[in-house]
């Protein structure tokens, strides 16, 4: 298996394919097309509404379940047992890598596309050499949120359900915008959302400083760009930029506490530790800082601990069972999900 994998990485970079655009779709085709987040076009296959699925990126999960999709996957890579807990089609799944694909693994299970993310050329090139065609996804906004939902409802043939989800979240966002519209400009303050390491943060050109905008907020991080991805400034920058409040990803393990934080003389300084205006952001079964649906759970959070006599946490919590009442048909405890909204 290995050899075999060799000689077609081999034949890809011998047929010079392209990034995220490399490899063509060989399903017979609908005559339709859809354009993926790298740019790329793909042919609809015909036989569309039995495309099977793997994928290594955690974040193509909440796609998958938001879009009924489930059944289809032969593979999959979930960064919270909450959704295999949860979802009995993905418990079921195999696995080709954890973030990193496994060709081996992937040649075997032989899925009709990979979804994956758009700016990692070198993995497309390779698993297209393996005639898998590959979906790239960007999911950094909400119009990348519903561009995502509307090409992959359209490329696997479940059209009716992503307009009902774009839809859903479109009402929850206009919602979030008659309430930071009653917002005073004097009131506005200033955030920052950090990963999983002291002093990591996300930029601008990431989903949780958009996110902190939506609810009002002015992100510090705005000028920092790095291709979507964490970025590592250092404590010393974020005490410059000194945030009003300091937000802690949900969505992986931190390195550091909140408590820690609070406990450490070198962070007194800051106006979120001053204040106690330090939070993790929900919740610890479902990060809702996820780029995906949930981020709607998320930027409510964040407006409600930033603006809590313009959104009480009794709405959210209001909100909070929409959301898995529209997506999983249940809700859930706040124990069970790893939250306390009083905190």
């Amino acid at each position: 298996m290995k050899k075999i994998v060799s000689l077609l990485l081999a034949l890809s970079l011998a047929l010079s394919l392209c990034a995220c655009g490399a490899g063509t779709d060989t399903a017979v085709s609908t005559g339709e097309t859809v354009t993926d987040g790298s740019g790329t076009v793909h042919a609809i296959p015909e036989n569309n509404t039995e495309t099977t699925i793997a994928s290594v990126y955690a974040v193509a999960v909440h796609f998958i379940v938001a879009l009924g999709l489930s059944d289809r996957v032969v593979a999959i890579n979930v960064k919270s047992k909450f959704w295999t807990d949860n979802n009995a089609a993905l418990a079921r799944a195999g696995t080709v890598g954890r973030g990193v694909v496994d060709l081996e693994a992937l040649a075997e299970f032989k899925p009709d596309v990979l979804i994956h993310r758009s700016n990692d050329a070198k993995t497309v090139e390779a698993v297209s050499a393996l005639n898998i065609n590959v979906l790239c996804i960007t999911v950094e906004n909400l119009d990348d949120i519903k561009n995502t939902l509307t090409m992959m409802g359209k490329y696997f043939g479940v059209e009716s359900r992503a307009n009902d989800v774009c839809t859903w979240m479109n009402a929850k966002f206009a919602y979030i915008d008659s309430i930071v519209a009653k917002i005073p400009e004097n009131e506005r303050v200033t955030a920052l959302v950090m990963g999983g390491e002291l002093g990591r943060v996300a930029g601008g050109d990431m989903l949780q400083s958009w996110m902190i905008e939506k609810a009002g907020g002015k992100c510090v991080a705005d000028s920092i760009e790095a291709d979507h991805n964490w970025t590592d400034v250092g404590v010393e920058t974020v005490f410059g930029w000194n945030p009003d409040f300091l937000f802690c990803t949900g969505s992986s393990s931190l390195n550091y506490s909140v408590d820690g934080i609070y406990e450490d003389s070198s962070w007194s300084a800051v106006n979120a530790v001053k204040n106690g205006h330090v939070y993790r952001i929900p919740a610890t079964y479902d990060a809702w800082d996820m780029p995906g649906i949930s981020c709607v759970l998320g930027t409510m959070y964040m407006l409600m601990q930033m603006y809590p006599d313009y959104f009480s946490a009794e709405e959210l919590q209001l909100q909070i069972d929409d959301y898995y009442t529209f997506m999983f048909g249940k809700t859930f405890d706040a124990d069970y999900l790893g939250y306390d909204l009083e905190n």
